[in-house]
Parts: C-alpha cells; sequence; structure tokens
C-alpha cells in the first residue's frame, strides 16, 4: 500500500484504529503526547493502569508506543477486552499482578469496564475500591487527592487532542505533507493542496478552525482527528468529492470532528461591503497563491444559472478565509458569546472574581432582563401551570452575597498533570461547601453571554432557567440565604421587563417601580 492510499484509507476506514495497523504504518503517524509519558512513570511505579475510553480513543496506539517501557518493567497487558467472553482470568491476572507488585496496563472499552469492575468488586474487593478512589480523583476542582494505592486510572475521554498548547494539529499537517509528497503521482488538485496547506498562514486558519471545533468541549478521538485531515487532503481524489480542494473539504464530509466545524463555516459570517466585492470580483490583490479566474458576476451566469453563482461565491470566501491575508479578519465575525465563553476559561485564574460577578448577573437576568446586580444572587420563585410556557413573573425576597459563592473549574489530578486536557464547565457552589452546586456547562455560559446581550429570555429553552431555579431553592433550604435589606420584596414582570419593589421602611410599607 502507497503512503498515499494509507492516508486515504484514514478517513472513515479501518486504517483510523490503530489495531488495524502495523508497526511501520503506526510509525508514520506517531506523534509523541504527553500520555505516553505518564503511563511510562506509571509502569516505573508498578502501576497497575487501566487505559479506558471509546474505540479510537488511540488505547492500542499508546500502549504500541510504550513497549519498550512494557518490557523494561515487565509489565502484565491486556491490549483488547473486546473479544473476551469471561472475566474470571482477567480478574485472577489482575490480583496476581496487585500481589506481586507487577505493572500492569489494561486497555478496556467504557461498556467492557463497567462489566470487568463488577467482577472485580466481587472477586478483590480492595482493588475495585481503589478503581473507585482513582477514578473520582482523576479530575479535581480544588486541592488534588494523591494516588496513594496501586491503581490508576487513565480516561482518555478527559484527553483532548485539539489543545492549543500541544499543537498536535501542526504536527499532523507537517507529517501528512511529508507522506504524501513521497508519492511521485499527483493530480493537481491535490497538488495544490499540498502547496496550500505548507503555506504558513493557510495552516495557522485551519488551526484556527479546529481550535473553533474544540471550543464546543466534544471529545474528538485521535481517530476523527486522523480521518478529517486524510479527508481535508484527498478529498479531491474520492468520486464524490472529485476536485474539491481543501478550503471546501474541511466544511465537508461525515466526520465527526469536520461536523463540528462545518458550523463555523465563513459563508455564515455576513460582512456585506466585502461578500459585494468578492460577488463582483473586485479583489484582485493578497492572494497567497493565486486569485480566483472565475468570479460570480461572470456574464456565462447571466442566463439564469444562479445556482452556480451562489456555490462559486462560496468557494471564492472559503478561498479568501485560508488564502487571503486578510482572511483571517474573518474570525472577527463569529459570533461573540463564543469568543467571551472562550475568554472565560482562559482567564478564569487571574480575572476569577470578575467571572464570578458575571455570571450572578447572568443568572439575575435570567429572571429580570433589566438587572443588573452582581453583588448579589438573588433567590427567585416563579409559578406557571403549564411548563411549555415561560413565566411572566419572577418574585424574591431573599438573596445571597456574591461573596458567600465561589466557582471553580475542573483541572486533572496533580498526578495526571501534563495530560491534554481542556475543561468543559465551571461549577457554583457556596463559599466552602460542594454542595448545592450548580454546573454550567458550555452551552449554558454561552446562554448566559446571550442574555448580557439582551438576547429575549421568552426564546431560550427552559432547561437552564430550571436548573437555576432548582440551585436557588438549595440555597434557600440550606439556610444560606438572607432576606432582602427593609424586607423587599422584588415582583419583576418578566414580560414587560420591568420590576416593582414592596419594602418596610419605618414600620411603613413603601412602593417602588423601575
Amino acid at each position: 500500500m502507497s503512503k498515499l492510499d494509507f492516508i486515504k484509507k484514514l478517513y472513515n476506514g479501518k486504517n483510523c484504529y490503530s489495531d488495524h495497523m502495523s508497526d511501520e504504518e503506526l510509525g508514520l503517524l506517531h506523534i509523541t503526547s504527553k500520555v505516553e509519558g505518564l503511563i511510562e512513570e506509571m509502569l516505573g511505579k508498578g502501576k497497575i493502569i487501566f487505559l479506558t475510553g471509546n474505540p479510537g480513543d488511540g488505547k492500542t496506539f499508546l500502549i504500541k508506543s510504550v513497549n519498550s517501557a512494557i518490557q523494561k518493567y515487565k509489565a502484565y497487558v491486556e491490549k483488547d477486552m473486546n473479544n473476551i467472553t469471561g472475566y474470571e482470568a482477567i480478574v485472577n491476572d489482575i490480583i496476581a499482578c496487585y500481589q506481586e507488585h507487577r505493572p500492569a496496563i489494561i486497555a478496556v472499552n467504557e461498556y467492557p469496564f463497567i462489566q470487568l469492575c463488577k467482577h472485580i468488586k466481587k472477586q478483590a474487593p480492595d482493588i475495585y475500591k481503589e478503581i473507585v478512589v482513582a477514578k473520582k480523583s482523576a479530575i479535581t476542582y480544588s486541592i488534588s487527592t494523591p494516588l496513594s494505592g496501586r491503581v490508576a486510572l487513565i480516561d482518555l475521554n478527559e484527553r483532548n487532542l485539539l489543545d492549543a498548547d500541544r499543537n498536535l494539529l501542526g504536527e499532523l499537517i507537517d507529517r501528512f505533507i511529508a507522506l504524501i509528497s513521497e508519492d511521485t503521482q499527483h493530480n493537481k488538485y491535490l497538488e495544490y493542496n499540498l502547496k496550500a496547506l505548507s503555506i504558513p498562514e493557510v495552516k495557522v486558519q485551519v488551526l484556527s478552525l479546529m481550535q473553533l471545533a474544540a471550543s464546543e468541549c466534544e471529545h474528538f478521538a485521535i481517530r476523527d482527528i486522523l480521518g478529517a485531515l486524510s479527508f481535508v487532503f484527498t478529498a479531491c481524489l474520492m468520486e464524490d468529492y472529485e476536485g474539491q480542494k481543501y478550503y471546501s473539504a474541511i466544511f465537508s464530509g461525515s466526520n465527526q470532528l469536520l461536523q463540528a466545524i462545518q458550523q463555523f463555516d465563513p459563508i455564515y459570517l455576513s460582512s456585506p461591503s466585502l461578500d459585494e466585492q468578492l460577488w463582483n470580483g473586485e479583489i484582485k490583490e493578497g492572494w497567497l497563491i493565486e486569485a480566483p479566474s472565475k468570479w460570480p458576476n461572470d456574464p456565462e451566469f447571466e442566463d439564469g444559472e444562479v445556482d452556480d453563482a451562489v456555490s462559486l461565491f462560496k468557494e471564492i470566501k472559503r478561498q479568501y478565509y485560508f488564502e487571503n491575508i486578510h482572511g483571517h479578519k474573518l474570525l472577527l465575525l463569529q459570533p461573540s458569546e463564543i469568543k467571551k465563553c472562550t475568554d472565560m476559561f482562559v482567564n478564569f485564574d487571574s480575572q476569577k472574581k470578575k467571572i464570578k460577578e458575571r455570571l450572578i448577573k447572568s443568572i439575575n437576568k435570567l429572571f429580570l432582563p433589566s438587572s443588573d446586580d452582581k453583588k448579589s444572587l438573588h433567590i427567585w420563585t416563579t409559578h406557571r401551570y403549564d411548563m411549555s410556557i415561560p413565566a411572566t413573573v419572577a418574585v424574591s425576597s431573599k438573596s445571597i452575597d456574591a461573596s458567600e459563592l465561589d466557582i471553580q473549574m475542573p483541572r486533572p489530578a496533580d498526578w495526571l498533570m501534563g495530560i491534554e486536557y481542556i475543561p468543559n464547565h465551571i461549577i457554583m457552589t457556596p463559599k466552602g461547601k460542594s454542595e448545592p452546586v450548580l454546573r454550567l456547562d458550555i452551552d449554558f455560559i454561552r446562554t448566559l453571554n446571550a442574555i448580557e446581550e439582551g438576547y429575549p429570555i421568552n426564546l431560550l429553552a427552559p432547561q437552564y432557567e430550571q436548573a437555576a431555579a432548582m440551585f436557588l431553592q438549595q440555597l434557600d433550604d440550606n439556610g444560606l440565604t438572607e432576606e432582602n435589606d427593609d424586607g423587599e420584596v422584588i415582583i419583576a414582570s418578566r414580560r414587560k421587563n420591568y420590576k416593582k419593589s414592596v419594602y418596610i421602611q419605618d414600620g411603613q410599607y413603601g412602593f417602588e417601580e423601575d
């Protein structure tokens, strides 16, 4: 098999699973991640390592890549539990390794791992307890719990290989270019892709799209990444996509990563002045390779071929995004809530207080859109008979001061430090307590950012209001709230976006309306 054929079959083929790769083929794509070093260190300490994840996450790939350490420490290895019908033998092997202080590494997908744990619990409860501790302590919010036992667990579902600091994608693009270039017979489209993706500015734009996909905090297995890059390079050779250049291929295909990228297609980014110039063929300068030879205003489209003209416009706008020196400016047109959310995670440690206040303000706005209060989280109560209809009124007579709340972001435990990890949520809790907890995932945070920008609350999915309302009720149930000053009761009209306040001052009722 030629190097080119090998690359082509990485897209949705069995080649994307390392189980089907020879050692030579593994060597072609092997780029060391930080997990290999963690595994080698754990084997040296005699740990029994459970390497878990989904098919295509790279478990077998990792085991093959640390073979020298496995040999050095004479570790027990199980690379594939999918074909195991009974668990008794492997449980006995694990128990023997535990008793003999022999290191081991067991690669196992999620469901077989659950079944394996059930059998371990029956035969070796002490080992099972160590598995539970390792699993619970792998990701932490505060002080990391040391891994004192013999068992370690590395869940590759927690690994995000699109981590910008790692630059794995940049290394893979360079590796693909080198491998494909070894074959001398290329058609003009593949030659074009190789030339374009060798240009640093183009590669930066490709990586920027991958980082936008990473901002969704979905888990992409190594097979997704390899498959996506394979398609970007070689779609032009496939019957269904023949002649399609990389700048269109990256927004096509059925691969999970490619589908995540499609929502960031520059054709969705409106820039009236630029769009008009691209349609009329007025942008002749700044192209890194060559300017388009045909434009949507070409006379051949005047006979009603509007669909063809629109298709050409899409091609040109994508080409502009990657291959014009001003194309990077289109990134600034991506929805602001995406950038705000990303910045929140990037700057979490340095701007924790500011971020907490923003979240409090947005949660208050979820119930009263005109509220700008960021110093107190109000305990809002709503009532409705039909859950499908947004509540029109919210009432608050209590609150909790912002200083009494804490926000935390997950991170790997110290014994997993170095694993490629991107946090995908923030939690809010009472200060010094673990409960109640409000889990703010990416979609929740973006929803709050949209509310802050004035997005109508009656158009929001109801689950976010329900989650916030439950958290507020739990804060009150746990006696963590205080009555508003002067016994103030806030009555918020969510539909008309104003509030009335009833309060007691000097023994008399008072009323205010905003």
